[in-house]
């Protein structure tokens, strides 16, 4: 194994480490000690890749969801289908359960500096979005009324919906289902 893999093997042992623990002990409880001996790491290690538990949660969830839009777009063919699978690969591979993802966002916003970062990431996140629309406005899948930047902000808005109720609610119905029907309908009505 070369450098860079062993470096992305690691990176992935310290992340599946940390989901399993938040899993079995909750979000709050689990150490970054804990999760550097899971991941069978020294506890420095971890902070070679993360600066904080928080953050690698932060990081990890915008990586994921931007990877699998590129993967998914240019397999698609269209904008619209590209976003619409990517948004439910994502669903359907969600590294984290409804209550893992509850305890994640307890910490997250119960803490103003982390709260800030969550934010940046939204900002990020439609920075990246925003032109894909505009680009699935210019081949005229999507439809010109709304903003390229507006048609973002609410689907980020769906998203955050659609998973707030999923963690919130106790019915075993999936993300994936959730998300399915949320941007059926979103796209649906975005079609120029």
């Amino acid at each position: 194994m070369n450098r860079e893999d062993k470096k992305k093997y690691t990176r992935h042992r310290i992340i599946e480490s940390a989901i399993e623990l938040f899993e079995e002990q909750g979000y709050e409880s689990t150490t970054v000690q804990q999760i550097a001996n899971r991941a069978k790491v020294a506890k420095g290690t971890f902070f070679n890749y993360f600066a904080s538990k928080e953050d690698m949660i932060l990081e990890l969830q915008g990586f994921i969801l931007m990877n699998v839009i590129e993967s998914k777009r240019e397999a698609a063919g269209s904008i619209v289908g590209g976003l619409r699978d990517s948004l439910l690969a994502y669903a359907r591979n969600f590294p984290m359960t409804p209550s893992v993802t509850r305890a994640v966002l307890q910490g997250t916003y119960g803490k103003p500096r982390l709260g800030l970062a969550q934010s940046e990431r939204s900002r990020e996140f439609l920075a990246y979005l925003a032109p894909i629309l505009a680009e699935g406005q210019e081949r005229g899948e999507i439809r010109k009324d709304v903003s390229a930047e507006c048609i973002a902000r609410m689907a980020v808005q769906c998203y955050y919906g659609v998973l707030m109720l999923w963690v919130l609610e106790q019915e075993q119905v999936s993300l994936e289902e959730r998300m399915t029907l949320q941007f059926d309908v979103f796209f649906q009505g975005l079609r120029a």
